[in-house]
Formats: C-alpha cells, sequence, structure tokens
C-alpha cells in the first residue's frame, strides 16, 4: 500500500501509487508532464527521514490483471522513457519480472508462466545500463532535484556535490522541441547512454518518447 501510517508501524518503504497512475495518465492521456514532479513531492511529503518510497512502472497486481509496461504506456520506447523518469526523480526503482525484456503477456500471478529471457535483448541491456548509471552516480539516490519539466518534458537536475545528472524525458509519440531555461544553456555534459559529450544551447529536439540522461563534464 501507500499509507503514511505505514511509516509510524516501522516500515521504511512503502509503495509508490500515486506516482504510478501520474505517469500512466501523462503517457497516455496527454495529462501535464509538469503533475509528475509535483505528485513526487506531495508523495514525499508525509515520508520521513530515512525512508523511501518504492517507484515502479509495473508490479505484481498491475501486471497479472491489468496490462504490462507496454500496454500501459504505449510500446517499448515508451515504457523505456516512463522507466527513466521512474527510477531517477525519487525513490527505490521495482523492476517486475519480464519488464526488462519487455515481456508482451500478462503474467498469471497464481499460476507458472515461464518468461522468454531472450525477448528484447535491446531493452534488457538499456535496463543494465540504467541501474549502472544510478550505481554510479550518488546525485540520483540522494541528491537535491531541481525541476525543468514542461508540458510534454520531463526535466530535472540531481545533484549532490560535484555529481550532476540531468535528465530529459519526452512524454509523447512525436519529435517536441525543448527550449533549456537559462540555467542550463551552454552547459556541457556526457550523454551516459554513448558516452558522447554534448553542449547545451537553447533548445534541443527530442524524438519520440526520446529520453536522454546527462552528466555534467
Amino acid at each position: 500500500g501507500n499509507r503514511s501510517d505505514h511509516f509510524n508501524a516501522g516500515f521504511h518503504m512503502n509503495f509508490a501509487w500515486n506516482f504510478f497512475d501520474k505517469n500512466v495518465e501523462v503517457f497516455k492521456t496527454n495529462h501535464s508532464a509538469l503533475g509528475l514532479y509535483s505528485t513526487h513531492l506531495n508523495e514525499y511529503n508525509p515520508v520521513p527521514a530515512g525512508a523511501q518510497k518504492l517507484r515502479f512502472t509495473s508490479n505484481h497486481d498491475k501486471d497479472a490483471w491489468e496490462n504490462t509496461p507496454l500496454g500501459f504506456f504505449g510500446g517499448k520506447n515508451a515504457s523505456l522513457s516512463a522507466f527513466v523518469i521512474t527510477a531517477f526523480m525519487g525513490g527505490v526503482p521495482l523492476i517486475y519480472n519480464g519488464q526488462e525484456v519487455g515481456c508482451p503477456v500478462k503474467l498469471p500471478f497464481f499460476s507458472k508462466y515461464p518468461i522468454n529471457w531472450t525477448t528484447n535483448p535491446d531493452m534488457l541491456l538499456k535496463y543494465k545500463l540504467f541501474m549502472q548509471i544510478r550505481k554510479d552516480h550518488v546525485a540520483l539516490r540522494i541528491g537535491s532535484i531541481e525541476n525543468y519539466s514542461t508540458n510534454d518534458v520531463v526535466t530535472f537536475k540531481r545533484k549532490e556535490g560535484t555529481d550532476e545528472v540531468l535528465i530529459l524525458a519526452n512524454t509523447r509519440n512525436a519529435s517536441k522541441t525543448y527550449f533549456l531555461p537559462p540555467q542550463l544553456q551552454n552547459s556541457s555534459w556526457m550523454d551516459a547512454s554513448n558516452n558522447t559529450p554534448l553542449t547545451l544551447s537553447s533548445s534541443l529536439n527530442l524524438l519520440p518518447f526520446e529520453y536522454k540522461i546527462l552528466v555534467k563534464l
């Protein structure tokens, strides 16, 4: 569950249902992407120091009875973009059985259904990369957050000491031009997906559901 009194009872983490619901609204019904950051803040308001929210794009309830991440968010690329937001904005990321290979089948909860782990090896590599990036950068685990999101593009920076990571994620199935705020213009980064340098100017074009994970140089 997601009740705040779980923490009073001694639990150190509970489920971030509100963030999941808002994420689906943004990707599938074109709700403003600005709502994700406000949902993030509202979810953490009652969370005591040292406790966390468990953030997810799938779990046993959703996957068994309703849909897979591919169905919830709109395909492979959309589910990856949604997970980047989920894993890096805050909390502890959950990876549910099969989502890392884009399992297209709802997994029954009370009967055996073997997962084909050879499905979508490209997705598996991306999930491994996401988790390695999170492990390598303390900013993504405990860093402060600055929000620069728009209606269509979720953008935020996490910072801890000299470690800075900038996340941009297009939540739409259409190319979008993101106009950077003055704080981010003319700044130099490394794209963590391919280890290539990138200097941000005044705008950045993002393909449908494209995301970028940028590390400050």
